[in-house]
């Protein structure tokens, strides 16, 4: 059985095939393409046919975006990818799912090497789960009952807690229209962080914030901004597990975090995790977790076709 999953992002979109067989086990064929080099998913998919040679039975392809009646309307690229329109083209079924409805359902799939623990206690069988990711954007989804309950968190307000934080709200609301957790948790949102540290500071604003590889080069330079934003992570995972109560643990997951993860372990990101006034003491104990696996959206849309169980 061949069956095609997908994690489609602003950046990259990523494509395999699932083979349920001994000989293969799981995710095979797997290849990205860049995203915004492409006008549509079709063209992407084609590709990825074309150049595997795979013909798969069904698809499952998780996107970043809201998803209503099989169609999502992408976040971060000029996109609306319909599920039926696909199946026509194609000429099997499509299934469309949020990317971070995908990510939550791969949480179950994954193995202790996985996973490296960023404090708390030990996670509570049963008791919601709450996942989010920082890459090109934010994406944010919860386990409660198991089931998964998707989310667009990302693009809710972003609040301050100190007064450096409200001066990078007011500068946000001046600059963006608005200021939402994904302004600063992404890729755009590391080099906001350099950008605004840079105006505070005694010295010009870097020319090469405006290019392309900007944020791997604030990643590598810049240890204040890494350090905010990972507090920032922190303080956002923490209100996730809040708005649940999730002690069956917070589950961090996108292209940034593995990249990032001796910074997320120095203490900040934990501390404003709990950092919840008179209801710090009751998530002190939920874990956290970054997710180092490479392809936690692939294995949620083999889930979803029920194929990786």
């Amino acid at each position: 059985m061949n069956l095609l999953c997908g994690d489609v992002g602003g950046t990259s979109a990523r494509l395999a095939a699932w083979r349920d067989s001994p000989a293969t086990g799981g995710l095979a064929d797997e290849r990205h393409y860049p995203s915004a080099e492409h006008s549509n998913l079709a063209t992407i998919l084609h590709r990825w046919l074309s150049d595997t040679g795979v013909r798969p039975s069904a698809a499952c392809l998780a996107v970043a975006g809201p998803v209503t009646d099989n169609c999502c309307v992408a976040t971060n690229l000029p996109w609306v990818v319909d599920g039926e329109s696909l199946a026509r083209e194609l000429g099997f079924p499509v299934r469309i799912v949020n990317d971070f409805y995908a990510a939550a359902r791969g949480i179950a799939l994954l193995g202790a090497g996985d996973l490296v623990k960023v404090g708390g206690g030990e996670p509570v069988p049963g008791a919601p789960v709450a996942v989010l990711g920082a890459g090109t954007g934010l994406g944010e989804a919860f386990i409660v009952g198991g089931k998964v309950v998707p989310g667009e968190g990302g693009h809710c307000e972003l609040g301050a807690s100190n007064e450096r934080e409200a001066r990078l709200v007011a500068w946000l609301v001046a600059t963006e229209g608005r200021a939402s957790w994904e302004h600063v948790l992404s890729g755009a949102g590391l080099v906001r962080l350099a950008r605004f540290l840079a105006l505070e500071g005694p010295v010009p604003v870097p020319t090469w914030l405006d290019e392309a590889g900007a944020p791997a080069r604030v990643a590598a330079t810049d240890p204040e901004a890494v350090r905010w934003f990972c507090e920032l992570y922190g303080a956002e995972a923490g209100n996730m597990a809040l708005r649940v109560l999730a002690r069956g643990g917070v589950y961090v997951a996108g292209g940034i975090a593995p990249r990032m993860l001796p910074a997320l372990q120095a203490g900040g990101f934990r501390r404003r995790f709990e950092a919840k006034g008179k209801l710090g003491a009751a998530i002190a104990d939920v874990p956290a977790y970054v997710v180092t696996h490479p392809g936690l959206g692939l294995l949620g849309a083999a889930a979803e076709l029920g194929a990786a169980q």
